[in-house]
């Protein structure tokens, strides 16, 4: 039978994942972990940029979870449905806009009971029917507020500490291996 140690050191006892940062992390669930933490803060960091006129319901949306599927890992951030309209736009039907994929063509953006525009509306004391007919022949100028979070994943500080997490998880988790196998300590 295999010697499955070093898969153990390196995968830890993942139970899910956390909403605080590991220091100095010795597995690689603890990086996974460590960078969800930093999507999610650095996400809600920039819709608080982006929006100082929010109703907030986009940043109470936002969460993220760590997986390990065998030598699979993964870390998904989740937001509410409509995130990449407001961050790209939304083409209305009188303006054209080559800068987003989205457009209006038939329909204007919906207006029910509960729903995020709605409830946008409600916030600021806004007729729901009248916004959503601006939406519809005006469009939604993109906030870019997600592409700034891509952006700092493969490039900026996120990318930096990823590249250490791993290194610190690398290391620590083969020298607690090597010890572990050679000398017989834990």
């Amino acid at each position: 039978m295999a010697d499955n140690s070093l898969h153990n050191e390196l995968v830890g006892g993942f139970e899910g994942p956390t909403e605080t940062i590991v220091d100095k992390p010795k597995s690689i669930a603890e990086v996974m972990n460590n960078l969800g933490v930093r999507l999610k803060n650095e996400t809600l960091q920039q819709i608080d940029e982006a929006f100082s006129d929010s109703s907030g319901n986009l940043r109470q949306s936002v969460r993220f979870n760590a997986n390990i599927f065998g030598e699979l890992f993964t870390t998904e951030l989740y937001l509410d449905k409509y995130y990449d309209f407001i961050n790209k736009g939304v083409q209305g039907i009188r303006e054209a806009r080559d800068d987003t994929p989205y457009s209006y063509k038939q329909l204007p953006p919906p207006t029910y009971e509960g729903g995020a525009l709605q409830r946008w509306c409600e916030t600021k004391g806004m007729n729901v029917f009248a916004v959503s007919q601006s939406i519809f022949h005006r469009g939604l100028k993109g906030r870019k507020y997600f592409d700034r979070v891509t952006d700092d994943v493969k490039n900026g500080e996120i990318h930096e500490l990823l590249f250490s997490d791993l290194k610190s998880a690398g290391q620590l988790g083969l020298l607690k291996n090597i010890k572990k196998q050679i000398l017989g300590k834990k």
